[in-house]
């Protein structure tokens, strides 16, 4: 796979809004590789008979919208022996601005990019718009031609460049537990590859090299250090087969199945089966056969929840579902205690309850139908109870003039006497910390730093650190909203977002890449009031907001056409996570 062009593409998608297939989490069987149509192909021209210097620099640039054979259009505008290394790194610009670097020499020039994003040559990706200088040098050649002799490393593109060169999958890493060990949970590392990429040698490729930058401390992979392909990966009537050097056979069944998942979870949406060989014999994994097939890991779905999962929301204080009776105990009844905000785990169900008292804020931990032992955890102004994978424990911010971030975890650890003490970045110049979310795969915060119109969206991984859990690596998702208010996990990698836009006042449904590399795209649906207060978001789920109509309360689900009014009035809607 080649490194740069498979990942060029995340600097060009913020500004252009690219809708990236999510067939990543899909499963089905297809008759041997998925027949994908290609992206519109565009081929720029060559340099023109007695093109100028500016027009051949200018002409290079334009040229690099085309990876094929190797950026090979692009390579006309160069001059026999030119060195231009197209894998290492890119940037992405809104507006180039030519200048010669002086006057006596008309054959160099300098060009300013008005950059938005850009690409790391280990494939890392950050929203940058910190301005981008470069030189290149045209020469007069004997024919009389001119052509550059010298030119910056890596792409330069305009945003809508790689809308129609690449396509997003989702390449799956293990989530990590609170003492770094490798757990059982798929995290998703979006990469994006040229249309003109081999999908299954580019994949396995992307997987054995690990996780990008920003996410690698939070992940681990089953692969030992060191593995390789011993052989190149082919496909044959749909199936994979990859064959990996002896490393592999050391691995014990555990870490066998956890290889093949995630392989199979990476590969099976486009391809319909794994064959896995170590050496060129077949590796011996307890449980599946020859060909392992998503059947054969749904317990690893990334998805982080079972399907059809029901909504919870608060009615007059009471615990309510949209998808079901829920069970009779002190939070369902009036003679219980009152709730304000709900959090249910993945895990068994279980359910976190926040209680607003004059007294400062509480919250219960219990199964479904109770009972629930005394508060978990007391401190004034609690907020954004989450479960993330439920395995963590309870998440929560204590918000106040020193906002916290509350890990209350499944096993008492005797050795914390406060549980909000979570270590979190705080990026320069946001405001306090107003809300927080956990990815169901336990990888991830999504962030909300400020307040009002000053409410920012931001997100970080969650990273083991001395035994504990910290959010590090924080950084602007969509710095194009403004007065955000709620965030939800809609997948592992995409967001759903309550914010207004640039000089706009009414409270819209977003969504938005967690990396930054789709969106902000408003969800267009009839039907919502202007002043939605939260929201809920899970896979395959429908969007459930919460707004007020008439100053109630009032849920709203999205149908595809139009978000519908609930029959019973409600608020603080949630999702298992």
């Amino acid at each position: 796979m080649r490194r740069l062009a498979a990942l060029g593409v995340l600097l060009l998608l913020p500004a252009c809004g690219l809708s990236v297939p999510e067939g990543v989490q899909s499963s089905g069987q297809v008759a041997a590789e998925r027949e994908e149509p290609l992206a519109l192909k565009v081929i720029p021209p060559g340099p023109s008979p007695g093109a100028s210097p500016e027009e051949v620099v200018n002409g290079f640039l334009v040229a690099q919208r085309s990876p094929d054979d190797d950026h090979a259009v692009a390579r006309q505008f160069l001059a026999p022996g030119t060195e231009w290394d197209d894998e290492e790194g890119a940037v992405v610009y809104r507006s180039r601005r030519f200048s010669t670097d002086d006057d006596s020499d008309p054959l160099t020039f300098s060009i300013r990019y008005d950059a938005s994003a850009r690409v790391e040559p280990t494939g890392a990706f950050a929203l940058d718009d910190t301005p981008v200088t470069a030189a290149y040098t045209v020469a007069r050649l004997e024919s009389g031609k001119y052509r550059l002799t010298s030119v910056p490393r890596g792409l330069h593109l305009q945003s809508q460049d790689g809308e129609r060169s690449f396509t997003a999958y989702d390449v799956y890493f293990l989530g990590r537990a609170v003492d770094g060990a490798a757990t059982a949970r798929l995290v998703p590392d979006r990469v994006f590859l040229p249309v003109t990429a081999e999908r299954a040698p580019s994949l396995v490729e992307a997987l054995l090299r690990g996780a990008t930058l920003p996410l690698r401390p939070a992940v681990a992979t089953a692969l030992p250090e060191g593995t390789a392909l011993a052989s190149p990966v082919t496909v044959a009537d749909g199936v994979v087969t990859i064959d990996l050097t002896g490393q592999v056979r050391d691995l014990e069944q555990r870490d066998r199945q956890r290889l093949s998942a995630q392989l199979v979870w990476t590969l099976l949406p486009t391809f319909n089966g794994v064959r896995l060989l170590v050496d060129g014999e077949p590796l011996d994994v307890e449980g599946v056969g020859d060909v392992q097939t998503l059947e054969d890991w749904p317990e690893y779905d990334p998805a982080g929840m079972r399907p059809g999962a029901p909504l919870y929301y608060v009615q007059d204080r009471q615990l309510r579902s949209l998808d079901g009776a829920v069970p009779e105990s002190e939070a369902s009844s009036p003679r219980g205690f009152p709730v304000d905000e709900v959090a249910v785990s993945p895990v068994a169900g279980t359910l976190a309850l926040l209680t607003r008292t004059p007294e400062g804020d509480e919250v219960r931990v219990g199964a479904q139908a109770g009972p629930f032992p005394p508060p978990v955890l007391r401190r004034p102004e609690l907020g954004s109870l989450s479960w993330g994978p439920g395995d963590q424990g309870l998440w929560a911010l204590a918000r106040g003039e020193q906002p916290a971030v509350c890990l209350v975890p499944t096993v008492p650890d005797l050795s914390r006497t406060d549980p909000c003490d979570v270590s979190y970045e705080r990026p320069e110049g946001a405001g306090p910390l107003a809300a927080v979310r956990i990815s169901r795969d336990g990888a991830r915060a999504a962030l909300v730093f400020g307040e009002g119109e000053a409410g920012r969206l931001y997100a970080g991984r969650i990273e083991p650190a001395g035994g504990r859990l910290r959010i590090a690596g924080v950084d602007p998702v969509a710095p194009a909203l403004a007065g955000v208010t709620d965030v939800a996990w809609e997948s592992g990698t995409s967001l759903a977002v309550l914010a207004t836009s640039p000089g706009a006042s009414q409270v819209v449904v977003w969504r938005v890449a967690v990396d930054g590399s789709t969106g902000p795209s408003a969800v267009q649906r009839p039907g919502l009031p202007g002043d939605a207060v939260a929201l809920a978001a899970a896979p395959g789920r429908p969007l459930v907001v919460s707004a007020l109509l008439d100053g109630l309360p009032r849920l709203y689900r999205d149908d595809d056409t139009l978000f519908r009014l609930e029959a019973e009035p409600g608020t603080a809607p949630a999702y298992p996570g």
